[in-house]
């Protein structure tokens, strides 16, 4: 009941989001989000593009445009505004969003689904992002999508800030780095404005708090910061909820989802033909070497994570529509040894919601 109603919820969002801009074609519809608009199809399923389709052109054609059906404009159609038509092998066309052809995937069962997203680390969410000035923009991490700076650096505020003026100067402000805005800024885009210093710089604002680096993060999407009293990052959109029984653990690959003994859990990426209730999956090549995470009778999905009913029977957790299974091989938290398989579709669940590197064909 609770899936139904967030569908028809996400369904009327849609609506609403093409009500108000006229400027999206009938067969596009977009769900607002914090770091942005998700794309969708009049029906509110997810649209996705993919980095096989170089300079605008769509590469996917036969049995792949049956896995992602493509988003064909109708006779008569033109392109206006950040729409463009890409012309497919069978003379029809399809709809583009600033140059990128648009797709469906058809493992995706209802609106909000993103099952196709990093799939084969080629596809991707449609996403119309949220404007920001040069020199800012969007990161993925465990927390959500991020406000960065143009290092993909995290981005702070401060509770003792106020929307006239930064609190934090001195030594404070050497380990908080102000994010200093240069002189001749345009102060254009919505939510975005600027602060004077007592030091005689400028300094950014989002929605009226300003912003900072922390100086003990070193690497894109560090949140050390973010355990500091008074500061918090700037988080967009929250990242989906997971299961309660799942667990965070450090790897080598990353900080990824773990079981209730730290033991890795992993996917196996959809692919190859189609079983009921899974969408497209290859057969487990080395069953022995998996045991699946199964689901009790009251457990109920949540954010990405569904329940598959398995062929003997069983329910079986699934990330993304993806069978989930730990393996015999892992024994202390944190180990990976799933990623060596001979099948290379097996995948760890990293807490940033991106494939592993080096992980996958």
């Amino acid at each position: 009941m609770r899936a139904l109603v967030l569908s028809v919820a996400l369904m009327l969002s849609a609506v609403s989001a093409r009500a108000e801009d006229p400027t999206v074609p009938p067969e596009v519809t977009l769900n607002r989000q914090g770091h942005g608009w998700i794309l969708a199809d009049a029906k509110g399923k997810t649209l996705y593009v993919t980095l096989a389709d170089k300079n605008g052109n769509p590469s996917c054609e036969g049995a792949c445009a049956k896995q992602w059906p493509p988003v064909i404009a109708p006779p008569g159609a033109r392109p206006f505004g950040e729409w463009s038509l890409a012309a497919r092998a069978d003379g029809t066309n399809q709809w583009a969003f600033n140059g990128k052809p648009l797709y469906a995937y058809s493992a995706d069962a209802a609106p909000g689904d993103q099952n196709g997203d990093d799939m084969e680390q080629q596809w991707s969410v449609a996403l119309k992002p949220l404007q920001t000035p040069p020199g800012f923009g969007l990161l993925r991490g465990p927390r959500g999508q991020l406000l960065v700076d143009r290092q993909r650096m995290s981005l702070y505020t401060f509770a003792a800030d106020t929307a006239k003026s930064s609190a934090c100067t001195g030594a404070c402000a050497r380990q908080w780095k102000p994010v200093e805005a240069w002189w001749l800024a345009e102060l254009r885009v919505p939510d975005w404005s600027v602060v004077d210093r007592p030091d005689g710089n400028r300094q950014w604002t989002y929605k009226c708090k300003p912003l900072y680096r922390y100086a003990g993060d070193v690497n894109p999407g560090d949140l050390l910061g973010a355990n500091i009293k008074d500061w918090q990052p700037v988080v967009l959109e929250p990242a989906p909820p997971v299961p309660s029984w799942l667990t965070v653990q450090r790897s080598d690959g990353g900080e990824l989802y773990a079981d209730a003994n730290g033991r890795t859990v992993y996917f196996h990426m959809v692919s190859g033909r189609p079983q009921a209730g899974v969408g497209f999956v290859r057969l487990n090549e080395t069953p022995e070497n998996w045991k699946p995470c199964l689901a009790s009778d009251t457990d109920k999905p949540v954010g990405f994570f569904s329940i598959v009913t398995t062929e003997n029977g069983q329910r079986q957790w699934a990330y993304k529509g993806n069978p989930m299974f730990t393996n015999v091989y892992d024994n202390a938290p944190g180990e990976i040894h799933g990623v060596r398989s001979i099948d290379r579709l097996w995948r760890p669940i990293m807490t940033n919601g991106q494939s592993m590197p080096g992980t996958g064909s």
